[in-house]
C-alpha cells in the first residue's frame, strides 16, 4: 500500500504518487476525528483505502514484476520477506500504541478487561490476524487495538497472494479476477449504499472485493502503462489532478447517489489519477512537500488512530474536552509531525537493519 517512493527508469521520483498518497492519509486522519469533534470533516475519506490498494498494485508491479516474472531474480519467499519488512515495523508500533490507548480507555470507563480475551486478541493482532471475538471493550471488533489495521491485513494478504501467484497471473487471469471482484464490489456497494464496508464488526469478507479489484487494476494498469498513461502532462494539469482526487476524499455526494458515486470513483477516477500522476513531473516549490507527505503517509496511517486517542485523552484529563479548532489546528498537525519523525528515526532505521540482517543470512547460507 504505502510505497510510491520508487524510481522510474530515468531515475525520476514518482512525486505525484507520493503526494496523493500523503494527502489521502491526511484525509483519513481528518475523517477519524469525527468521534471527537461531533462531525465528519472528510466524509468520503474511506475511499482513500481503495486509492491505496490501486497505488499498491501499480507500484508493486513497477518494483517487482520484472524480478518476479521475467528475470526470476526474486523468489516468492524473498518478496514476502521484503513486504513484511516494509509493513511490519510501523504496524507493530501502531499496535503497541493502540494497546496503550485501549488500556487508557478501559481505565477511564472503569471497565475491566477479560484477560484471556485480551491476550488472544493481542496475539492474533501481532501476527496481522483478525481477533476473532474482539475484546471486552469492543466486542465485535476484529481489529480492536487499531482500526486501520483491517486494511493492512488485506494488504499483506494480497501482497503474499500476488508474490506466490505472480507467474500464473497472465493479463487474462487478472482480467477475470478484475471483473469478478468488480461485480462483488458493485453488488456490495449498491446494497449498502456506499463502499464504506470494512471488516471491523465481524464481516471479515467485506473488505476483500475492495482490495481484489483495486490491487488487480493497479497491476494491469502498470502492465499497460505505456498505452494508458498520458504524455506531456503539464504542471497545471498535474496539480489539478491532485486537487480533484483530494476533493473526492473530502466531499460527499447526496445520500441517494453515494453508492453510484463510489463505484465511479473507484472504477475510473482514482485509476485515471494514478495514470496521470505517474507521468507528471513536479519541480519547484511543490516537489519537497509532496515527497515529505508521501514519506510520512504510511506512518500517519498506521499510528494516527491510537495517537488521537492518547493525545486527546491526555488533553481531556488535563484541560477538559478539547474544542474542535484545537483538534484540527494543534493535535492533527502534531500527529503529522510525529509521523515524519517516526518514519525517519524508527521505521527507516529498523527496516534498514532488518534488510541488512536478511542479506547477511543469505550470504552465510551461500558460503
Amino acid at each position: 500500500m504505502h510505497q510510491a517512493k520508487k524510481m522510474t527508469s530515468n531515475n525520476r521520483r514518482l512525486v505525484g504518487l507520493d503526494g496523493i498518497r500523503g494527502l489521502a492519509a491526511i484525509c483519513v486522519a481528518v475523517h477519524h476525528t469525527e468521534g471527537f469533534v461531533g462531525f465528519d470533516a472528510a466524509p468520503a475519506a474511506y475511499l482513500a483505502v481503495d486509492l491505496f490498494f490501486c497505488l499498491s498494485g501499480f507500484v508493486i508491479g513497477h518494483a517487482y514484476e520484472r524480478k518476479l516474472i521475467q528475470e526470476s531474480s526474486l523468489s516468492a519467499n524473498d518478496f514476502a520477506v521484503k513486504r513484511l519488512i516494509r509493513l511490519y515495523p510501523l504496524y507493530l508500533l501502531g499496535l503497541l500504541l493502540g494497546v496503550l490507548a485501549y488500556a487508557g480507555m478501559s481505565l477511564s470507563r472503569n471497565q475491566q478487561m477479560d484477560p484471556m480475551l485480551f491476550a488472544t486478541s493481542l496475539i492474533a493482532s501481532m501476527f496481522f490476524l483478525p481477533a476473532i471475538g474482539g475484546t471486552s471493550l469492543k466486542a465485535p471488533n476484529l481489529f480492536p487495538f487499531n482500526g486501520p489495521s483491517w486494511s493492512l491485513f488485506l494488504e499483506i494478504v494480497i501482497n503474499l497472494a500476488y508474490g506466490y501467484a505472480a507467474r500464473f497471473l497472465s493479463n487474462g487471469v487478472l482480467a477475470v479476477i478484475l471483473l469478478a471482484s468488480w461485480v462483488w464490489l458493485a453488488a456490495q456497494t449498491l446494497a449498502h449504499g456506499s463502499a464504506d464496508l470494512i471488516p471491523l464488526d465481524g464481516a471479515l469478507l467485506s473488505g476483500f472485493p475492495r482490495v481484489l479489484f483495486s490491487f488487480s487494476l493497479g497491476i494491469l494498469m502498470y502492465r499497460y502503462r505505456q498505452r494508458l498513461s498520458p504524455s506531456g502532462i503539464g504542471k497545471a494539469a498535474a496539480v489539478t489532478t491532485i486537487v480533484v482526487a483530494t476533493a473526492l476524499l473530502v466531499f460527499q455526494a447526496p445520500a441517494a447517489l453515494v453508492g453510484i458515486k463510489d463505484l465511479i470513483v473507484i472504477t475510473a477516477l482514482f485509476p485515471l489519477a494514478v495514470l496521470v500522476l505517474y507521468t507528471a513531473n513536479f519541480d519547484g516549490v511543490l516537489r519537497q512537500p509532496l515527497l515529505i507527505a508521501g514519506e510520512a503517509s504510511y506512518a500517519l496511517y498506521a499510528i494516527h488512530v491510537p495517537l488521537l486517542g492518547l493525545l486527546l485523552g491526555a488533553w481531556k484529563a488535563g484541560l477538559g474536552q478539547p474544542p474542535a479548532w484545537a483538534i484540527f489546528a494543534i493535535v492533527l498537525p502534531l500527529i503529522v509531525v510525529l509521523a515524519i519523525v517516526v518514519t525517519r528515526l524508527y521505521d527507516e532505521p529498523v527496516r534498514k537493519a532488518l534488510s541488512a540482517g536478511k542479506a547477511m543470512r543469505l550470504r552465510w547460507r551461500r558460503s
